[in-house]
């Protein structure tokens, strides 16, 4: 008997002083690295497992985070970049973003290819029908159906 008073005490005693720690979502997925996809009338934002808001749900989807740290979003059918600390890298503005192959990804915009880097700096205007980098980096492109090399400069 007086082991379930101790147990009832103890369960009152933590309901008294727990606290919920988020807003209301439809729901929260699982925590990587400390940080969650979280759903509201069917948009999607991103939390800490401290329970602090990091985006605001407003993409269509959020994908899994990647080793660097970076996931792609989707919204009104466009894609974007962002990182686990919520910060955008890059606006939902293109059709289409490759896998990122080393530091790099081809995008596609309007129908056209180009490319950025993982920190959202456009590497590669995209006025290109297509791009397509070979072993050793070679780095060809068609523009009004002819090919030609493009180089990349690192400023």
């Amino acid at each position: 008997m007086k082991n379930l008073l101790s147990v009832l005490l103890a369960c009152l005693s933590l309901s008294l002083f727990a606290q919920e720690a988020t807003g209301q979502y439809d729901k929260i997925e699982k925590f990587n690295q400390g940080v969650a996809v979280v759903w509201k009338l069917g948009k999607c934002g991103l939390m800490q497992q401290d329970g602090k808001e990091i985006i605001k749900p407003q993409f269509d989807n959020i994908g899994h985070f990647g080793n660097d740290g970076i996931a792609y979003t989707t919204k009104a059918g466009l894609k974007g970049l962002v990182n686990m600390t919520g910060k955008i890298i890059v606006d939902n503005i293109y059709g289409d973003i490759g896998r990122f192959n080393g530091f790099w990804a081809i995008t596609r915009k309007n129908g056209l290819a180009g490319m950025i880097n993982k920190q959202g700096k456009v590497l590669i205007e995209n006025k290109y029908e297509s791009i397509r980098v070979e072993r050793g980096g070679l780095i060809r492109a068609v523009i009004g159906g002819k090919e030609v090399i493009l180089n990349l400069k690192e400023e």
